[in-house]
Parts: C-alpha cells; structure tokens; sequence
C-alpha cells in the first residue's frame, strides 16, 4: 500500500518531535507532551501493523482532495430579506436605533 511510506515518515517527524520536547522548561507541560506525542506514535506503530496483516483491506487514511474550496451553488442558497431594523416586526412601531427590543410590545429585534 502507498500510505505506509507516508505512515513511516509521520512516525520519523513524532519521533524528531519527541526529541525536541525535552527542551521544554516546565516539567508539567513537558510531560504532557511527551505522553501526547508517545500515544501517537504508538498508534503509528499499531496502523502499520494493522496494514501490514491486510494491506488491500485496510483503505489508506490520506485523500487527495481536487480542491480545498467547496463551491456553493447559488440554488443552495436561502435569500433573506432585509428587514427595517427601525420599525417592530410585532406591532410596526418605530424603535430607536440603541434599543434591543420594542419599547411598546417587548419584543426583541
């Protein structure tokens, strides 16, 4: 399968990773990433594996995508209608502009 290369260099760049988180001062946040990157190149370790036991099974977790913009089509779209934010859409009394709501029935904008 063509991900396993992919796979073992995602493991060399975790594993280079791991050897750059001893710079880190604080112990704390330097055992939490060493427990973070560990656990992912433990699970490296075990996809291989798995690719390894059923290499035409096991579909490869990389895709290529065409695009990384997804194109909306003008028929999806809802149109909206522009309503007047100085008159109440309950009672069709003005409201001034700082108000959130109707002073004359209460209703929120």
């Amino acid at each position: 399968m063509s991900g396993t290369s992919e796979i073992e260099q995602y493991q060399r760049w975790l594993q280079a990773r791991l050897a750059m988180s001893e710079n880190i001062e604080d112990p704390a946040e330097r055992d939490r990433v060493n427990i973070q990157i560990e656990s992912a190149i433990q699970l490296a370790i075990q996809y291989r594996q798995i690719l390894e036991e059923q290499s035409e099974s096991v579909p490869s977790p990389f895709t290529e995508l065409s695009s990384q913009v997804r194109v909306v089509e003008e028929s999806n779209l809802e149109k909206n209608e522009v309503l007047d934010s100085t008159v109440c859409s309950g009672c069709q009394e003005p409201i001034s502009g700082d108000l959130d709501f109707c002073p004359a029935c209460g209703k929120y904008r």
